[in-house]
């Protein structure tokens, strides 16, 4: 059964909380009736202030949102008129107020308002000239809220004594009260009065009474609970009036209220809001509010949001940071790997490369050393057949010489001559792979070993500095004969052409290498000859000279190349560079052939003479080309050195 009306239980809970709700939220309705009686019938009676209590109350209460209703200076049918309209106003409503400023009394433990029109002539006329207290408190009694009765009343009124001189006899119940007795307390009901029970209140001075300048001065404060607010009332008065009048209050709620509640409608409009500086602002206006308490509440929460939310924007940037930084690493040793596999796979090329390069020089060095002995043998086989040349007129002719073929490199010298080759061949090697020009210098001077000299001859000219030849000293120690050479050949000097002044502007008309791009490769080949120099290789030399630009190096790469050739064999020369191995083989093919007469010395000085006046030609007006020319028909040997140097001269140009 309870299950069956368990969703129509919850649906009516729904709707009375909506309800509830809806009852909450809207405005509190607040009812205030203000009487104020200053001009009463009897003269009397006249009071100054009541009226000016009534106006400012009155505009007060319409200040802090109570519906008023005012009544000055009411007879007792004004009186109960407005009495009757409060009542019916103040029906359900949340809170209902009544004022009252003017002239009340006691009689036999009762109270009573007294009307402007009141005549009181004895206690008789008491119940139906006045207006009971008891009325006031029924038409509080229809709201359903707050009931609140502020009495500024028992101000000084002759009513009483008038009244004990009419009667006859004195009454007990009017004899030494002169101000109004309390009100039993009823729940849900605020009862102010200006004055102690039995007491009698001032009139004032001022605009306004002592009580009512109090209680306008504490309205204004929004945020007091009422009974804070009337404590507050109490001690401005006793203040004021030097401790004379006492006012009283008798509260009987079960929760706090508030007369004047601006301050909620103020905190209603930022009690949302996420902005501090509102709420402090709120606080700052209302101090003595209710809600200050929940502004604080709410700035605490904002700023700890604020500092949670900061804390949380500062681990996101530590953690974007962090993941950066990882992937920073990562992607450093990815970079790491990257470069190390490359080296290696560098590393295997260049091995490789190596391996390859090495297998290529020990094949260029067989095949050279192979061209070589062939090139030696077409040589002497060329000698031997060479038919008589004639030199300078002078016929010469060469008897008939069998084929030499060249012996084995064991057969060529006696045992005793193979240890100092073999010491000397093993302090050359170490020369080449660290040359100095000294040390090579020296090593000519002290070797032993003459089929090593031509190789050292070349070395030490590959390191000569590149000025003139004849810088560089040459070797003191004349080579020793060879063991079973032949005899040598008397030299053939073919007639020299004289260079024709013509031949020689034709030459000089071609266009010579321009001197930036000459500067350009002359830096980029003087590093490479370094390295070959401190790291020899024939092959490489080979390659070197045959991409070689720098025509200022080539001297240098061709004597490099030729102290390189292999042991035992000639490198091969080239034309222009005219070797002195060449001149000792044709010097032991004459010396083969004793027969055969040398070359006149006359002839061989007209030869010398005819070609010195073509190297002085040459000098005034140098050609590298027709140096070149001139240098490989050059039959005079002593001017060679001359004519090398004209040539290396011109290849710094």
């Amino acid at each position: 059964m309870i299950r069956r009306f368990a969703p129509w239980i919850a649906a009516a809970c729904g709707v009375l909380l909506l309800l509830a709700t809806g009852d909450s939220a809207r405005a509190d309705r607040r009812i205030a009736l203000v009487v104020g009686n200053a001009h009463y019938g009897n003269a009397a009676l006249n009071l100054s202030n009541p009226k000016n209590d009534a106006d400012d109350v009155a505009d007060a209460l319409r200040a802090v949102g109570f519906e008023v209703m005012k009544a000055t200076d009411a007879s007792k049918r004004d009186l109960d008129l407005a009495m009757a309209k409060f009542a019916r106003a103040a029906t359900d409503s949340d809170a209902a107020l009544f004022f009252y400023a003017g002239h009340a009394l006691q009689y036999q433990g009762r109270n009573y308002l007294i009307p402007t029109d009141a005549e009181v002539e004895d206690e008789v006329s008491l119940r139906y000239q006045l207006m009971p207290i008891d009325d006031v408190r029924a038409a509080l009694d229809r709201a359903t809220g707050v009931k609140v009765m502020i009495l500024d009343a028992c101000r000084n009124n002759p009513i009483v004594d008038s009244i004990r001189r009419r009667t006859t006899g004195e009454s007990r119940a009017l004899g030494g009260q002169r101000g109004l007795a309390r009100i039993d307390k009823t729940q849900g009901m605020v009862i102010a009065y200006s004055t102690a029970a039995d007491e009698v209140a001032a009139d004032g001075s001022g605009r306004n009474s002592p009580f009512t300048r109090a209680f306008l001065k504490r309205l204004r404060e929004p945020g007091l609970e009422i009974e804070q607010l009337f404590r507050r009332v109490a001690a401005d008065v006793n203040t004021d009036t030097g401790g004379r009048q006492r006012p009283e209050t008798y509260v009987s709620l079960l929760s706090d209220y508030y007369l004047n509640q601006t301050d909620r409608t103020a905190f209603d409009a930022v009690k949302e809001s996420s902005d501090p500086a509102a709420l402090r602002d709120f606080i700052g206006k209302f101090p003595s509010s209710s809600y200050v308490s929940d502004a604080r509440y709410r700035i605490q929460r904002l700023e700890l949001q604020a500092q949670e939310k900061q804390l949380q924007q500062i681990r996101q940037e530590e953690a974007a940071r962090r993941l950066d930084e990882q992937r920073r690493a990562e992607q450093d040793v990815a970079r790491k790997a990257d470069e190390q596999r490359r080296a290696d796979e560098q590393r295997r090329l260049d091995d490789q490369r190596a391996k390859q390069a090495d297998a290529e020089r020990a094949r260029l060095e067989r095949e050279a050393a192979q061209r070589q002995q062939d090139e030696q043998r077409q040589k002497a086989a060329a000698e031997a057949q060479r038919p008589p040349q004639k030199l300078a007129g002078i016929e010469r002719v060469e008897p008939a010489t069998p084929r030499i073929e060249p012996a084995p490199p064991a057969a060529t010298a006696p045992s005793s001559t193979a240890q100092p080759c073999d010491q000397d061949v093993a302090r050359l090697a170490r020369l080449r792979s660290n040359p100095v020009f000294a040390d090579v210098a020296q090593f000519e001077r002290e070797m032993t070993c003459d089929r090593l000299r031509p190789q050292v001859a070349r070395l030490r000219e590959s390191l000569a500095p590149t000025g003139p030849p004849a810088q560089v000293a040459a070797p003191t120690t004349a080579p020793a004969p060879v063991a079973n050479a032949p005899p040598p050949l008397a030299p053939a000097v073919p007639p020299i052409p004289t260079p024709q002044p013509e031949r020689l502007a034709d030459l000089k008309s071609q266009p010579a290498p321009p001197l930036a791009d000459q500067a350009q490769a002359c830096k980029r080949d003087e590093p490479r000859l370094a390295r070959l120099r401190a790291e020899p290789s024939y092959a490489d030399v080979v390659a070197f000279e045959r991409e070689l630009g720098c025509d200022r190096l080539r001297p240098q790469v061709v004597r490099l190349r030729e102290s390189l050739a292999p042991v035992g064999t000639s490198a091969e020369a080239p034309r222009a560079d005219a070797s002195a191995g060449a001149a000792q083989n044709r010097q032991a093919t004459v010396t083969a052939a004793p027969s055969t007469p040398p070359p006149a010395p006359e002839a061989v000085k007209q030869t010398c003479d005819q070609e010195r006046a073509a190297l002085a030609r040459l000098r005034s007006n140098p050609s590298r080309d027709d140096v070149l020319r001139f240098e490989r028909s050059l039959s005079c040997e002593a001017l060679r050195p001359q004519v090398t140097r004209l040539r290396e001269s011109l290849a710094d140009r």
